[in-house]
């Protein structure tokens, strides 16, 4: 009797009608009459087989393994049917996973006899754990890679297991490259575009699991052709407080890539990404029914060429408006009249404030009184009426709605512009520090002991009136050595730097600068130059790539090279005044007020070298100035006292100025 005799089912053939028994499970026919049934040719085992699909072609027995999905398995790097799609593991590597861990569950521990742990032994006729019994295998001695005493894993190489594992990773990351399969045509496109930056010399067994991690989220994440940064934002795996190893290599490989089609100019730079969405966030907080038509407002400031800043302070006015109709109860542009828009604009100069919590309430135009009980408290009769905004913050606000009424009405969405009232320019005043606190910076600035970067930065901002543009985009000087024998010269040997011009936006057509070459005085040579060459050196260790050749770098941009933020500079400049003042500066001031003393000492002229407009370096000639000072801190933690003026002198501003004014005022930056 067959050993599997017991499971074959007694039946009555339905072709040639004798009592049998078949193994079939699907149709009851006997041995001898299938065996003369037709058989075709599989396609894909290529097996002469029965009952072979006419469509598909397939034998019943590779349909199923053919309806799976193919690509390249995790564990083996060869493109097979996956059977485990949730570790992407073929079917023999998924049956070897499996039988591991099933031996893994049996194995027993047993006390070592060499250094006597609880660990399973390596082999069953004695008491010895893997790594002794490696050890007593291939010994113990200096690594020919690592120089290191460690145990060999390969002997004849004399390599250890982690110097073994760095041998294999470069042919291993080039075979997993070479049979990479996706079922996503355009990841793979991304997949080959990174892996063509792969420096094979370098390759470690970490940048195979780099690859092999981005590899397999490329296999399951399609990504939507062409890639742009707000599609790269929704995929980024997050990061949770335990396994982030893998979704790290994953958001670091997408990143890598998104700068390299930055680079070939296929996709925008991060900077301008965050620019326009920055420009656009205001959007969200108008009303749902006005979003559609803000959007479309915006598309039109962009197709003008306005700067993102200037859209997005469109945007904001707009948003504001808008909310303030809401509560009206006016939903379209056509509803809104004069008489809604200058109650907007007199609610926008009071408001009424509580003198016992210090909360604010709206002001309504046509009430004569005040409220009688503050909201946030419930105190009664304690709300006063105080000043809300400065006047040229209302005549933002009244431009900007200006433009938008009038840009309806060039689209025939209102007949007319409600927008007829006009407020009054105030006198121009030009806001700056006082001479002491220049003079306190530069005794900092000379200081050997001084920061280099905020040395350097304060330098640039009070002796050159760089604003905060220039100062993110200043660059290196760049030259090219003609023979390899020949030192590139360093920043203080070279003694200048490229300040680029910004790209002209409407409304704002300064040419900036005349040279793009910021050349530093020879008579600061002595102290300047130190300074310069302790920067530089500041700076190597942070931007070890040649081609960053941004002045002011950080370490989390050096790499792809992007220049510095707004608030980098900011911070800079307020970390070192709190340093030397125990007061925060902010650079716009400083630039102001290095421009007040240029003026004073060389004429309003000498400022269309360093940037200024005409018609903006006139007014410090004729303009009424006010002297702020910087903003005290409520904790004078980490600051030092003023230092004393040194030798270094500014250009001293005139004693008294025909056409200038000095308006002095107590109040803060």
């Amino acid at each position: 009797m067959s050993p599997r005799a017991y499971q074959l089912r007694q039946i009555v053939c339905e072709v040639c009608g004798r009592r049998c028994r078949t193994q079939l499970k699907d149709r009851d026919i006997c041995q001898t009459c299938l065996r003369k049934q037709p058989r075709a040719r599989c396609t894909r085992c290529g097996q002469m087989k029965h009952y072979v699909d006419e469509e598909s072609g397939l034998c019943p027995r590779c349909a199923p393994v053919a309806a799976r999905p193919v690509s390249v398995c995790a564990r083996c790097s060869r493109a097979r049917a996956i059977y485990n799609l949730e570790e992407q593991l073929c079917h023999d590597c998924n049956q070897a996973v499996r039988a591991r861990d099933r031996s893994k569950d049996r194995r027993v521990k047993v006390k070592c006899t060499i250094c006597g742990q609880m660990r399973p032994s390596q082999l069953f006729g004695r008491a010895i754990c893997p790594a002794c019994w490696r050890e007593e295998r291939n010994g113990r001695g200096i690594c020919s890679k690592c120089n290191r005493l460690r145990v060999f894993q390969v002997k004849a190489e004399r390599l250890c297991k982690q110097c073994y594992h760095e041998h294999l990773a470069p042919q291993a990351l080039r075979r997993y490259v070479e049979n990479y399969v996706t079922p996503y045509p355009y990841n793979k496109i991304l997949f080959e575009l990174l892996a063509a930056t792969v420096d094979w010399a370098a390759v470690t067994s970490k940048t195979d699991r780099k690859f092999r991690a981005f590899g397999q989220f490329l296999q399951t994440q399609p990504l939507g052709e062409p890639l742009t940064w707000e599609t790269l934002e929704q995929v980024l795996p997050p990061l949770g407080e335990t396994n982030r190893d893998k979704p790290k290599k994953i958001r670091a490989c997408l990143l890598e890539l998104a700068h390299l089609l930055v680079a070939k100019g296929k996709l925008e730079s991060w900077e301008t990404y965050v620019a326009r969405r920055n420009a656009l966030s205001p959007i969200n907080q108008a009303p749902e029914h006005i979003q559609v038509l803000l959007r479309r407002y915006a598309s039109w400031l962009w197709e003008r060429q306005s700067a993102p800043g200037n859209i997005r302070y469109h945007l904001e006015s707009l948003a504001f408006f808008w909310q303030c109709c809401e509560r009206r109860g006016i939903h379209s542009p056509e509803e809104v009249q004069a008489s809604l828009v200058n109650d907007y604009l007199l609610a926008l100069y009071w408001q009424w404030q509580c003198s016992e919590c210090g909360g604010t309430i709206p002001f309504e135009p046509g009430a004569s009184k005040a409220p009688g009980v503050c909201s946030s408290c419930g105190t009664i009769g304690s709300l006063t009426k105080q000043k809300r905004y400065v006047q040229n913050t209302i005549r933002s606000h009244r431009a900007r709605l200006f433009v938008f009424f009038d840009w309806l009405k060039i689209n025939r969405m209102v007949i007319a512009n409600p927008v007829q009232r006009k407020t009054a320019a105030p006198e121009p005043t030009i806001r700056h520090y006082a001479p002491e606190v220049i003079r306190q910076l530069i005794a900092y600035i000379a200081t050997p002991d001084a920061d280099p970067v905020e040395a350097v930065m304060l330098y640039l901002i009070i002796f050159h009136a760089l604003s905060v543009w220039e100062l993110r985009h200043a660059v290196l000087p760049t030259v090219l050595a003609l023979r390899q024998d020949v030192a590139v010269p360093t920043l203080a040997e070279a003694y200048y730097v490229i300040v680029p011009k910004p790209a002209p936006t409407r409304g704002d057509r300064s040419p900036g600068r005349p040279d793009v070459r910021l050349d530093f005085p020879a008579k600061a040579a002595p102290w300047l130059k130190p300074l310069l060459a302790r920067f530089e050196r500041q700076r190597q260790q942070m931007a070890r790539d040649s081609k960053n050749r941004s002045l002011f770098v950080t370490p989390k941009l050096v790499r792809h090279n992007t220049v510095v933020s707004h608030f980098f500079i900011w911070k800079v400049v307020q970390q070192a005044s709190l340093r030397v003042l125990g007061a925060a500066c902010n650079p716009n001031a400083l630039r102001k007020t290095a421009g007040v003393m240029f003026a004073d000492r060389a004429g309003a002229g000498v400022l269309h070298w360093m940037g200024w407009d005409d018609q903006q370096a006139f007014a410090y000639t004729w303009a009424s100035r006010e002297v702020v000072h910087p903003r005290a801190q409520d904790s004078s933690e980490g600051t030092n006292p003023p230092l004393s003026p040194d030798p270094i002198i500014f250009p001293s501003p005139k004693e008294s100025s025909g056409n200038a004014t000095t308006k002095r005022a107590t109040s803060t930056d």
